[in-house]
C-alpha cells in the first residue's frame, strides 16, 4: 500500500495509489460493500481517493447503522451498533492503459466545498502510443489493451489487425 499524506486543508481526505490489504486487491467498483467501507474506514477518511484499477468511478457509502453481533462459546452474546457517517471512494482512472472500455485518459475534479464529483475524460493520440508500442517490438497486445480501454485481451477476437504498422 501507497499512501500519500494530507495537508491540514485536507482533514478527513485520504489520497492512495492502492488502499488495499494486498498489491493484487482492486478496490473495484463492484466491490462488496462492507469491505469498501472497511476500506474507508481504515484510512480513517470521509473520502478516500483511490487508483490502481484505472476504472474510474465514484462509490458512495450511504449513512447507516451498523450492527454488529458476536456469540462467544460460554458467554452471553453482545450487540453493538456503529453509526457510519457517508463515506465516498473515488477513483480518477487513469491516464494511460485505461480500463473503462474507451482509450481516453480520465481524471477528476473535486469540490472540498461542496463535496461535488466530476470525473472528466479527455481524448489523446493514443494511435501513436499504439503505433509506438509497434514500433518498439513490444507484444501487440499492449498496443490492443490501449486502443480497446480494456486489460484482458481474451475480450479480443483478433488482436493482431489493432495499430499495424
Amino acid at each position: 500500500m501507497l499512501a500519500y499524506e494530507t495537508s491540514q486543508a485536507f482533514t478527513g481526505y485520504s489520497l492512495y495509489l492502492n488502499e488495499s490489504h494486498s498489491q493484487h486487491e482492486y478496490l473495484l467498483p463492484s466491490m462488496d460493500g462492507f469491505a469498501a467501507l472497511e476500506r474507508v474506514l481504515s484510512a480513517n477518511a470521509k473520502v478516500l481517493f483511490c487508483g490502481h484499477t484505472h476504472v474510474p468511478y465514484v462509490r458512495t457509502l450511504e449513512e447507516g447503522n451498523l450492527s454488529v453481533r458476536v456469540q462467544q462459546p460460554g458467554q452471553d452474546e453482545s450487540t453493538a451498533q456503529i453509526q457510519v457517517p457517508l463515506k465516498r471512494m473515488i477513483n480518477a482512472g487513469s491516464v494511460g492503459e485505461p480500463r473503462h472500455g474507451r482509450p481516453n485518459a480520465t481524471y477528476v475534479l473535486y469540490d472540498t466545498d461542496t463535496a461535488q464529483v466530476e470525473l472528466r475524460e479527455v481524448p489523446y493520440d493514443y494511435e501513436k502510443t499504439c503505433a509506438d508500442i509497434i514500433a518498439l517490438g513490444l507484444p501487440p497486445i499492449f498496443a490492443w489493451r490501449l486502443a480497446q480501454g480494456m486489460e484482458f485481451a481474451e475480450r479480443a477476437d483478433d488482436p493482431s489487425h489493432v495499430c499495424q504498422r
